[in-house]
């Protein structure tokens, strides 16, 4: 017969404020860190659409700015998750989705050193439709749902494009996957947060 665990008065608390927050729909979400991925991801894909047409020399991939970048996105989302009331399991579930996503992407920019380019965007667009499909699944959020199958066919249409022009597919990916969600959230959240 197996043992339970038992959960202290704190952990208790702890789970009981979870399942009512996660009932309510709460979130604490300014979307300032998906304005600030979304609007570096848009400037780098400009600038390399820009460096690969020759219309711009830089003496370095504009997507090294994004390694900087990460650290402040993550330092702000860092930030907004001690000031939740509680983590919900959506929250946990969600941060799981996009912890895989960064991961992988890196994982895919490794191939750059095998000799791969374009491909590259191709399968991070794949990889993006998957996490915000799931993103809008879990958190109802039907605009990342549609967003998704949108990120999903532009990366169908990648495959027939590569070369320096499918930095304008990613451009457009970000516009939609965090920039449009981040001035959303803010909306909400500045409106939640009133008075």
């Amino acid at each position: 017969m197996e043992q339970e665990n038992q959960l202290s008065e704190k952990e208790s608390l702890q789970l009981i404020s979870r399942m009512i927050h996660e009932a309510k729909g709460y979130f604490y979400e300014s979307g300032i860190a998906a304005l600030v991925y979304g609007f570096s991801i848009l400037i780098c894909s400009i600038l390399t659409w820009l460096r690969d047409k020759q219309i711009l020399s830089l003496p370095f991939h504009p997507f090294w700015f994004i390694v900087p970048i990460f650290f402040v996105q993550s330092f702000i989302q860092i930030r907004e998750e001690k000031k939740k009331k509680a983590k919900t399991f959506t929250d946990e579930a969600i941060n799981y989705i996009w912890m895989g996503y960064f991961l992988s992407v890196f994982a895919a920019f490794t191939a750059s050193f095998a000799g791969f380019t374009y491909i590259i965007i191709s399968v991070i667009l794949l990889l993006t439709g998957l996490a915000v499909f799931l993103t809008g699944m879990i958190s109802k959020f039907r605009y990342h749902i549609i967003a998704a199958f949108a990120t999903w066919l532009l990366a169908a249409i990648s495959f027939f494009i590569q070369n320096e022009n499918i930095y304008i597919l990613l451009a457009a990916t970000a516009i939609l996957v965090w920039i449009i969600p981040g001035f959303i959230l803010n909306a909400v959240f500045k409106k939640q947060h009133r008075g």
